[in-house]
Formats: structure tokens, sequence, C-alpha cells
């Protein structure tokens, strides 16, 4: 649909192709094309990760953790929004 509003025509495989680059398991194949730097207790840069409630404990050193709380989660305060990091 997008190809066809740009006046784009795209071949089937082609179609296919960016389909499935667009998938996660595509992205992750190909993670070097969304590289964000997001130093994680190791030093290594991750943007695709498994999706887990509580699994930022595995890449959030304590100060990492205190800084978001002090800097994210207070500008958040008074927005009514609230934050689960942990399933019970």
């Amino acid at each position: 649909m997008i190809a066809s509003f740009l006046n784009k025509p795209l071949s089937d495989d082609v179609i296919s192709r960016v389909a499935e680059q667009c998938t996660f398991c595509g992205m992750k194949k190909n993670a070097a094309s969304f590289s964000v730097p997001l130093p994680t207790k190791d030093g290594e840069s991750v943007l695709f990760r498994k999706g887990v409630v509580g699994d930022w404990k595995n890449y959030f050193t304590p100060e990492m953790n205190e800084r978001f709380a002090r800097e994210v989660l207070h500008k958040l305060t008074e927005t009514g929004l609230e934050f689960d990091f942990e399933i019970s």
C-alpha cells in the first residue's frame, strides 16, 4: 500500500523481503542497522532484547536505575501514568 501510494511499484519478491526484514527476527539478524547506543552493565549496546518484564535488571546497574528513577520517573509523576516493573 505504501509503495502504491508513493507510486513505486514493487515485485511480490521485494515486498516479501521487506516484510521479512521488518519482523523482529529479521531485524535482530541485521541488528547493526538499528544501532543505538544503549550501554548495559557489560558495556555492550543492545537494542533487541527478550521482551520479558523485569529483564531490565540484567541491563541496568544500580546507578542506572537510580538515574532512571531520578530523571525519568520524576518527570512522569504528575501524568497519572502508573508503571509496574514486575509481574506479581
